[in-house]
């Protein structure tokens, strides 16, 4: 068996149907041997790997945007802090967040 690595997502069925098996340790796909050349194409053909980039909030991905402020506006206009749960500076005493 040979491991195969690299942008394996978007075509794993296509290695299950050759054979292989995700191994979990090792983070890639077992295939027998003489299926390693079609497999590895397969991977080959489906680019690079995507990474979305990190704004803020750990729910908030998004490939466009650079940054998001950590302050937010109750319907009043007064201005509070957001922490990275999404809660105000004063949270819970205030209640504001719930």
């Amino acid at each position: 068996m040979k491991l195969i690595t690299g942008n394996t997502y978007p075509v794993k069925d296509s290695i299950k149907a050759l054979g292989g098996r995700w191994n979990k340790l090792a983070k890639g796909w077992e295939v027998p041997e003489d299926k390693e050349e079609e497999a590895q194409a397969l991977v080959s053909s489906a680019g690079p790997i995507k990474r979305r980039e990190y704004v803020g909030n750990a729910s908030r991905f998004s490939p466009t945007k650079r940054y998001v402020s950590n302050y937010a506006r109750f319907s009043s206009g007064a201005e509070y802090y957001v922490n990275k749960r999404g809660r105000c500076e004063d949270a819970p005493c205030c209640g504001c967040c719930s």
